[in-house]
């Protein structure tokens, strides 16, 4: 008779390959049996976990394999200058003179947008220095690309007139040469810099967690491109006493891999029991200062450095000429082949500006991609008042990537948009924004489709990852436009229930 089990989920309807199938034994950390209530609960014994899903879905747990955890966290701790929040540049300043007068050191401000949508315009030093003259002023821009400092800010880690740009980052001048506080593709090179680097706050981070496991959320990777071993040693502390309970990945600075290295890591390490593991090597291409840094030719150079130290790599990109740029660098490089003979597919990420004659490049260069359809979802008006009409259906192309078999994962990139994999899933499947006007372009067929996208394409099967969400309301059976509404009650992570809004 097989041993009891420790967690039984029942009166369920399970996406899986037995479509009969209404429970899920767990044991082990792993799914033991999948099939008939009935049947299966005979496996129940004093010590196990019974919980009556009530009609509710299983599905697998949703992966998010590109997001910024630790800036996920913070970016709450901030002053909210997202439109909703503050909808000029009047009521951005007002709202952190506020803030101001409550505190001391840096302060800092979020969500900023640029658009036509938001304040039509950056903000600039002269901005924040109606904000404060004697304390640093930062706020970062909506997208986690650009931010803006005050005088005092600008002063205090080393910006003047004759500060030259860091390599791949931009420090926008006036016609005059002098900085704007506008900066480019600087976080990095902040972080180094005193009173802006940012320490671990566990609070802020269990309050990430249950936001993410509250969706279903059972594992992440964090895609910061300044990712090292300080970081790696944070994900340790706060994976191993429990304050992140999910699957975690931490992609590696393309700068940072030699100290990797040198610590006895390499892609695949894992700590934390198998919790938390070592990912691909991240590399920034960016088109945001007019030229694309780093250059093609460096770009390959890069990328085989990474492949001799036995990392694939993940290229950001997002504009159309950085993703024709690492479409072509990927397709020259040999493919990276693992101690183990498995083959390491590099990624391209974002993939944002992506029409047809692009999309043969990626689909050429055998890397997989990941999409944030859920920009499309949260940020698609935006796009409609500002995107060329010609380019509008070919962004974040979920569908017409899968379409040409590019292997394609759907990701949040939180904090940018809300990390909502429902609202990503909605948006690939029905090219919609928010507010329901259509983008246009090529959809993923179906939601399990989707589903398949944004959980590795898992199935409930025995002998499986026990990584499991039971969700409501029925994302395979609802209507495409409640989809966005989709939560879990119950969450498991590794054969243990993590999550929990009903009681079995």
């Amino acid at each position: 008779m097989a041993a009891s089990a420790d967690i039984i989920l029942h009166n369920a309807v399970v996406h899986g390959p037995v479509r009969t199938a209404d429970a899920v034994v767990v044991s082990g950390g792993v799914i033991a049996a999948v099939g008939n209530s009935a049947e299966l609960m005979r496996r129940a014994g004093d010590d196990t976990q019974v919980i009556d899903c009530g009609g509710r879905v299983v599905v697998p747990g949703i992966v998010d394999p590109h997001c910024h955890l630790f800036a996920a966290a913070a970016a709450r701790n901030g002053v909210d200058c997202r439109p909703a929040a503050a909808p000029d540049v009047a009521a951005v300043i007002a709202a952190l003179r506020t803030a101001a007068a409550q505190g001391t050191g840096w302060l800092r401000g979020y969500g900023y947008d640029d658009s036509p949508t938001g304040l039509g315009r950056h903000l600039n030093r002269h901005d924040l220095d109606a904000v404060a003259t004697q304390v640093p002023v930062r706020v970062e821009h909506r997208s986690g690309h650009a931010c803006v400092l005050n005088s005092v800010g600008l002063a205090q880690v080393g910006i003047g007139r004759d500060t030259p740009d860091p390599p791949g980052g931009v420090i926008v001048r006036d016609a005059a040469g002098d900085p704007t506080g506008l900066l480019l593709e600087m976080g990095g090179w902040l972080r180094e810099r005193a009173g802006v680097r940012s320490g671990t706050d566990k609070t802020a981070l269990r309050r990430l967690a249950q936001r993410l496991l509250g969706y279903g959320i059972t594992a992440a990777t964090d895609a910061g491109p300044d990712n090292g071993l300080e970081r790696w040693q944070s994900f340790i502390a706060v994976v191993g006493d429990g304050t992140l309970p999910l699957r975690l990945t931490m992609m590696v600075g393309f700068g940072h891999m030699d100290a990797i290295r040198q610590a006895g890591l390499s892609y695949g390490s894992a700590a934390c029991d198998g919790m938390l593991t070592v990912g691909h090597a991240k590399i920034m291409l960016t088109a945001s200062g007019g030229t694309l840094q780093p250059h093609p030719a460096e770009l390959a150079e890069m990328v085989a450095e990474a492949h001799g130290l036995g990392f694939p790599v993940a290229v950001h990109a997002v504009e159309r000429d950085a993703v024709v740029a690492a479409a072509l660098a990927l397709a020259d490089a040999p493919s990276l082949e693992l101690p183990d003979g498995r083959i390491a597919p590099d990624r391209i990420e974002h993939c944002a500006e992506c029409p047809p004659d692009v999309l043969e490049l990626v689909a050429s260069s055998g890397a997989a991609v990941t999409v944030n359809a859920g920009f499309l979802h949260y940020d698609g008006e935006r796009y409609r008042r500002t995107v060329a009409a010609d380019l509008l259906p070919h962004l974040y192309p979920a569908g017409a990537l899968a379409a040409r078999g590019v292997p394609v994962a759907l990701a949040s990139d939180a904090p940018v948009v809300e990390p909502n994999p429902w609202a990503a899933m909605a948006a690939a499947v029905t090219r919609r924004s928010a507010e329901g006007e259509s983008l246009g372009g090529v959809s993923v067929p179906s939601v399990a489709d989707a589903l398949g996208m944004h959980t590795n394409g898992e199935r409930i099967a025995a002998g499986g990852p026990a990584d499991l969400a039971v969700v409501e309301p029925d994302p395979l059976g609802a209507v495409v436009e409640e989809l966005a509404s989709v939560r879990a009650v119950v969450t498991v992570v590794g054969g243990r229930v993590v999550w929990q809004r009903i009681r079995g």
